[in-house]
């Protein structure tokens, strides 16, 4: 797992997502658990209203995006919105090409490469030298150089 904040947003990476089934009631339940894993082990602490959003990819795991959106009257009560998008397409952004050389379907721009991580065999070898590119901000201009 790893976590980031970034524009008022945790960002929660996971690789191999540990959801079990796309229930909403399910997803919620695991979503309020892993809000007590965060107070648990790293000391975030959430209370409020929450916008969750949940992007998915069967080869990466999955992403959340947790947005704060109001305060409750009850400081110890947490409820979240969820959004859900499965099957979504990540990409892996890099500077350095040698790490992608081997692999076809490379896009360079702006001094970076990027690649769908759909297209690389071992994701885990190269994961710590880029970044997830997965929600349609990021992705738009990339996945038009994508589609065949």
């Amino acid at each position: 797992m790893k976590i980031e904040y970034i524009d008022n947003k945790l960002i929660i990476y996971l690789r191999n997502s540990f959801f079990k089934n796309y229930d909403i009631k399910e997803l919620t339940k695991d979503i309020k658990e892993l809000f007590s894993k965060l107070l648990y082990y790293y000391k975030i602490e959430l209370s409020g209203l929450y916008e969750v959003m949940i992007y998915d990819n069967k080869k990466y795991g999955s992403i959340l995006e947790i947005i704060k959106k109001e305060d409750l009257f009850n400081p110890n009560v947490i409820d979240i919105k969820l959004k859900l998008f499965k099957d979504k397409d990540f990409y892996f952004k890099t500077n350095d090409f040698f790490i992608l050389s081997s692999y076809n379907n490379i896009y360079y721009d702006n001094n970076d490469y990027y690649i769908n991580i759909n297209n690389i065999d071992d994701i885990n070898k190269v994961i710590e030298f880029g970044n997830i590119l997965y929600n349609k901000k990021d992705n738009y201009l990339i996945s038009k150089y994508f589609i065949k």
